[in-house]
């Protein structure tokens, strides 16, 4: 990224202060989807956990996601071009994909029609929304070798 600054402080009313360190910030040149404002967020690794925070730089909104490498949730997308170079993608291990997890009644539910990609290479993500409806925005979450939660 352009910025010179070793590690910067994030105010989080639910995390408190979090000391982001440069290679955990991340740009979002669209936003997220219903944020198409905020474009700078950190990545950030939820301690004793697989899952990750991202949170944003400008306002009070963070998500929950959990990798999709870890999911048992088969789906399989193409990333349109566009994106391919607007993330900068050279081959597909640059590319780390989430899930936004939410908990419902206490269960934990995925959504696998709208991943979070990030590429750490060049530090750039987006919310990329999948076209193909019969993919739900709010699916059980199934872990790697688990039954589903």
């Amino acid at each position: 990224m352009s910025e010179n600054v070793t590690n910067q402080l994030i105010h989080s009313e639910i995390y408190g202060d979090i000391q982001v360190d440069h290679n955990q910030i991340y740009n979002f040149a669209q936003g997220i989807v219903g944020f198409s404002h905020l474009d700078k967020f950190a990545l950030l690794p939820l301690e004793e956990s697989d899952l990750f925070v991202l949170q944003s730089f400008s306002e009070e909104l963070s998500l929950m996601l959990f990798p999709a490498m870890l999911s048992d949730n088969h789906i399989g997308f193409q990333i349109d071009d566009a994106t391919v170079e607007q993330l900068g993608i050279k081959n597909q291990d640059d590319l780390v994909i989430f899930y936004v997890l939410r908990f419902i009644d206490k269960k934990p539910f995925i959504n696998v029609r709208a991943p979070i990609l990030v590429v750490p290479k060049t530090q750039k993500g987006c919310q990329y929304v999948i076209s193909n409806e019969a993919l739900s925005f709010r699916e059980p979450l199934v872990i790697k070798g688990d039954a589903p939660c």
